[in-house]
């Protein structure tokens, strides 16, 4: 009997950053939804850090080891380092450490993993280019961080045997911008996957929970710049100009770690515009509660200037929640059904759609809409699964 395909998968990501480990968890579930016959030849292993932890959920009862960064792999002790910087020097491998590890564990694919160097492996790899924000939005980015983007985006592109791409966008991008004739390219726009103990929570408990209003918009996005909350707050201090109130709730991280003064211009703007009755910031939620606001809420904003593939477009999506979208080349790529799309930089168009929807939508959950977004879910996550196992399976 052949032996089963050893996956492994490395989780990225954490608190400041959500949609890395929601990404993983997402591919975990998609294989784990494939028939038993086709789930028997497979085998899928993750390694994260200790802190995430608390973060896996449901999905450890389908993997079959766990792996921490901080116990499993080597330690990170003087002699180590010297020794893994030798190898690095003599065959040019970005990370022995980690492929020591991939070969101890039996792995015989790894992703998100980028390795190179001479010799032979005992496992193949795929990385992973999510996006190029940094080559489009500059102003966002230190230029050491750009540099260092570009250094490692070039490497890959002139090393990597596979590289997996998020969108059709971002593979223009990147081959814009390090074309190298040596790499696969493979597109996987993942499919959000929703465990079905979410939909047992109640909505409307969640929503008392917070103290929150029946009717209300809702935004789930780290407060970086980029995410563009600020087209939202500005819409809303027109919509006063014609006595109309939406309510906004916002969950996420409230820290941008390339500019930490941010949140306090977040704040500024928001009482300056004489909108913070509007206005509901609660930070990170759990992702119990995050999904009940969205089932409870008129309708999901989702401002971003940039995006790989919006993960909060394709929880909207597992919902039949309507969205309105800034008009991006990614969003029109993602093509949510029940979508709304306006000019990304106007307040002014973002503040006519709002002024419509507060009118004429209705609060959820919708049982209706959530079953048939449900059906049509459980199909676009079989076939997920099935494009990664084809990636892995090479």
């Amino acid at each position: 009997m052949k032996k089963p395909l050893r996956i492994g998968l490395i989780m990225h990501g954490g608190y400041s950053w959500l949609g890395g480990i929601e990404y993983i968890k997402n591919i975990v579930l998609a294989l784990a939804s494939l028939p038993p016959e086709v789930r028997s030849t497979f085998e899928v292993c993750l390694l994260c850090s200790n802190s995430l932890q608390d973060t896996l959920g449901g999905i450890s009862k389908h993997l079959t080891s766990i792996y921490y960064l901080e116990t499993d792999l080597e330690r990170l002790t003087l002699p180590n380092l010297i020794r893994w910087k030798i190898i690095r020097t003599l065959f040019g491998q970005n990370d022995p450490r980690l492929d020591r590890f991939l070969k101890k564990a039996r792995i015989d694919f790894a992703y998100p993993c980028f390795t190179k160097g001479r010799g032979g492996r005992s496992y193949r790899s795929a990385a992973w280019i999510p996006d190029c924000q940094h080559k489009h939005l500059t102003g966002f980015f230190t230029k050491d961080e750009i540099q260092m983007r570009d250094k490692n985006f070039a490497s890959i592109a002139n090393s990597a045997s596979v590289i997996v791409f998020s969108s059709k966008t971002s593979e223009a991008d990147f081959s814009k911008f390090f074309h190298k004739p040596t790499y696969k390219s493979k597109i996987l726009s993942s499919r959000a996957c929703l465990s079905p103990e979410l939909y047992e929570e109640d909505p409307l408990e969640t929503q008392k929970a917070y103290h929150l209003p029946d009717r209300f918009f809702f935004i789930n996005s780290q407060f970086w710049q980029h995410k563009n909350h600020l087209v939202v707050f500005k819409a809303l201090r027109i919509l006063q100009d014609q006595a109309i109130y939406p309510i906004i709730v916002c969950t996420g991280c409230m820290y941008d770690y390339r500019k930490p003064e941010f949140l306090d211009m977040i704040l500024q703007t928001i009482n300056r515009s004489g909108i913070a009755h509007q206005v509901h910031l609660l930070g990170v939620v759990t992702r119990p509660d995050m999904i009940s606001l969205m089932r409870c809420a008129l309708a999901v904003i989702h401002p971003s200037l940039f995006e790989g593939w919006s993960t909060v477009v394709e929880e909207a999506r597992c919902l039949g929640k309507p969205i309105i979208l800034s008009d991006i080349p990614v969003h029109r790529e993602q093509e949510p059904p029940n979508s709304f799309f306006f000019q990304n930089d106007s307040a002014e168009d973002l503040a006519t759609v709002l002024a419509e929807y507060w009118k004429t939508l209705t609060p959820g959950p919708n049982p209706e809409n959530e079953a048939i977004a449900k059906n049509n879910n459980l199909r676009e996550v079989k076939a997920f699964g099935y494009h990664f196992l084809e990636i892995a399976k090479g």
